[in-house]
């Protein structure tokens, strides 16, 4: 039977982070409140529209919430960075740069080298 939930909510979530770094080598570093609404509109394939954020968004949105998830997983691996103070922006590490020109993003995130399907 087929789970009727989307992708990133059901897949592993360094599956779901292998996913979406590609977001960030094609976008400048931003607001992550407004980076993991953005990221929400783009794997959901909507358009790219203004996006509001509440703090509480992440644990009352399962969007939301797992794209934080995915986010944390990325910084963990050195392939994201945020920048300190209360509106902090998140952006490409020279590490997330490299794994993403050289093609290497699961590598990087002790994935198997085939991606999930959906």
């Amino acid at each position: 039977m087929n789970d009727p939930r989307p992708w990133w909510l059901t897949w592993q979530v360094a599956e779901v982070a292998a996913a979406i770094l590609p977001w960030f080598g094609a976008n400048p570093p931003e607001y992550e409140g407004f980076v993991m609404r953005q990221i929400v509109q783009w794997i959901q394939g909507a358009k790219n529209r203004p996006v509001m954020y509440k703090p509480t968004d992440p644990f009352t949105d399962p969007d939301i919430g797992a794209v934080a998830e995915a986010i944390q997983v990325l910084e963990h691996a050195g392939l994201l960075m945020r920048s300190p103070g209360e509106r902090g922006h998140v952006g490409l590490t020279r590490r997330g740069k490299h794994a993403l020109e050289t093609r290497t993003v699961r590598r990087h995130l002790g994935l198997e080298a085939a991606a999930p399907t959906e």
